[in-house]
């Protein structure tokens, strides 16, 4: 009788394990069960948006009314929103329980065009392409020229080819204390067609050559400090690239 009852007990002893995992996945189940009932879309909330409107938001995100809230993918929301609306470079997607999906966005802007390949092509400060514009607009932007983007692709990041003087990361570097210094809307052109050096069209009235490699924050400080003891009515060559480093040469047109 003692063999028997030690037998039972073993044999349920032995089940014990099999019973906590069924027990854990029929809770898991319930769990789902509970999420796919509730918690479903019932309004797309945008806010940030300027350039695209909330409908065609909504529709890029692929986010339709009675979708699971819980159970969506943010990051392939996210992903379509930034490849397929290419003045979006940022956002925010957030639940907000029991029916609503929060989309904030923020839009960036075009500051200089580039040509690739037989197009030319809008490009924010970071370096998105935007798109792709006609030669007449092109007096509205910053002009890149001397280079050419390679392999352009709309909300891809600008790439330069090995034969370019200097490289995507630079150009980007240059552009951006050019935009912290407020000195981005008076440069027409960033011309490096010279293997030597760069020439920037500052002001509508002055070349101002620099190296490739040069400090830019300290020689757009330089071309500041120049160009403010020069009068309204003067115009030339801001030249930055003499052997001392620190030296600005000012070369008057005739």
């Amino acid at each position: 009788m003692a063999r028997r009852h030690n037998r039972r007990r073993r044999r349920r002893g032995s089940l014990g394990p099999l019973l906590r995992v069924l027990s854990v996945l029929l809770t898991a189940a319930a769990i789902v069960a509970a999420l796919t009932l509730f918690f479903k879309v019932d309004q797309v909330v945008v806010s940030g948006n300027e350039r695209y409107s909330d409908q065609e938001i909504v529709e890029v995100s692929g986010v339709e009314q009675g979708d699971n809230l819980i159970l969506m993918d943010k990051y392939r929301i996210a992903e379509q929103l930034y490849t397929q609306l290419p003045y979006i470079t940022e956002m925010r997607i957030n639940r907000k329980l029991p029916d609503m999906l929060l989309v904030e966005v923020v839009e960036t802007e075009a500051v200089a065009v580039i040509k690739g390949g037989s197009s030319n092509w809008l490009m924010d400060s970071g370096g998105k392409l935007l798109e792709v514009i006609g030669s007449a607009a092109i007096k509205n932007y910053l002009s890149i020229e001397g280079i050419t983007a390679q392999d352009p692709a709309i909300s891809s990041t600008l790439e330069l080819g090995e034969e370019s003087p200097i490289s995507a990361a630079r150009l980007l570097e240059l552009l951006d204390e050019l935009e912290q210094r407020g000195m981005l809307e008076k440069t027409s052109v960033l011309d490096a067609s010279d293997p030597e050096y760069l020439t920037l069209t500052y002001d509508e009235r002055f070349r101002v050559e620099m190296f490739y490699d040069a400090d830019f924050a300290f020689k757009l400080n330089c071309l500041q400090a120049a160009v403010a003891q020069l009068e309204p009515n003067e115009a030339g060559t801001i030249r930055m690239t003499l052997k001392d480093d620190n030296e600005v040469r000012f070369i008057p047109d005739k």
